[in-house]
């Protein structure tokens, strides 16, 4: 099987106030069978769909680890990302199965270099238990992740900010020219490098602006600001935004000609999706998981 290269963020330390980090590479196969799980904020529902999913060649998780939209305690939020994090570690550990973390904005606005009001879901009380956790938990984290022609961040990729502000070693080369895993490197490089520019950055208060960053951006502005300035091939999945209707805006994504976009923020309405090779399906889980016979 053909070898992809993929990038994560790794935590180095604090000096004079700063946070250190790099980017670092390694290899691994192209998977058979991925699992995408949504935006967490608290919630529980990941440990039924890795529970349901053991067969999992690798699993992602979309980001937003805080800020519970069902009023979870935030000592919960905290212990359940703590969770995450061990599970990673057992079954990387066994050699069966990788995991992916995105790092998304609801874990960006605990980071010790933002320095603006914090948005929706923000917990005072335990910011600094959240920041100590992300920061000491960095280097399982990544910005962007590339699999084949497939994309994964947590709100999606728009040449508008790529332009803008992505760190690129060749300047000269379009985006359009660039295979998914040099896209994927940049960011992660510019996270590495500049973490303020993945902050908001439009005017629109929802984020529905081309120039927003990959853990900010909005379906529609995504859409519209990557016309014909990517490669046709190129496929995105990322969480941020729930579909109202997640069987209809999947339908839409699997008969799109072209750039395709997944949505993938769905634990609200029990569901997830599955790559397999190259096909996407959408997955629900029992109405009643812990009831069932």
């Amino acid at each position: 099987m053909p070898f992809l290269w993929v990038w994560d963020t790794i935590l180095l330390d604090f000096r004079a106030g700063i946070l250190y980090i790099e980017v670092l590479k390694k290899e691994t196969q192209n998977p058979l069978k991925t699992v995408v799980i949504g935006d967490i904020h608290g919630r529980t529902t990941w440990k039924e769909i890795v529970d349901r999913e053991q067969d999992a060649d690798v699993v992602i998780f979309m980001g937003d680890y805080f800020d519970s939209r069902d009023r979870v305690a935030g000592a919960k939020q905290l212990q359940n990302f703590l969770d995450i994090i061990q599970w990673k570690l057992d079954v990387e550990a066994s050699g069966k199965t990788e995991v992916v973390m995105i790092f998304g904005n609801h874990d960006f606005h605990y980071m010790p270099w933002y320095t603006r009001e914090p948005y929706s879901g923000y917990l005072p009380y335990m910011a600094a238990k959240y920041r100590k956790a992300l920061v000491s938990n960095l280097h399982h984290l990544t910005l962007a992740y590339a699999m084949g022609e497939v994309l994964f961040s947590h709100a999606g990729v728009s040449v508008e900010w790529l332009n803008r502000f992505a760190v690129k070693p060749d300047a000269e080369t379009p985006w359009l020219r660039l295979s998914t895993a040099e896209i994927a490197k940049a960011i992660n490089d510019t996270f590495a490098q500049f973490p303020k520019r993945f902050d908001f950055n439009g005017f629109n208060p929802f984020g529905d602006d081309p120039q927003q960053s990959p853990i900010w951006i909005r379906p529609w502005a995504l859409e519209i600001a990557n016309i014909a300035r990517l490669s046709a091939g190129l496929v995105q999945v990322f969480g941020h935004t729930i579909p109202k209707d997640p069987q209809a805006v999947f339908q839409k994504s699997m008969e799109s000609q072209g750039h395709k976009y997944f949505h993938a923020d769905l634990l609200s309405h029990r569901m997830y999706l599955v790559l397999k090779g190259d096909s996407f399906s959408l997955q629900n889980l029992p109405t009643d998981y812990f009831n069932l016979a």
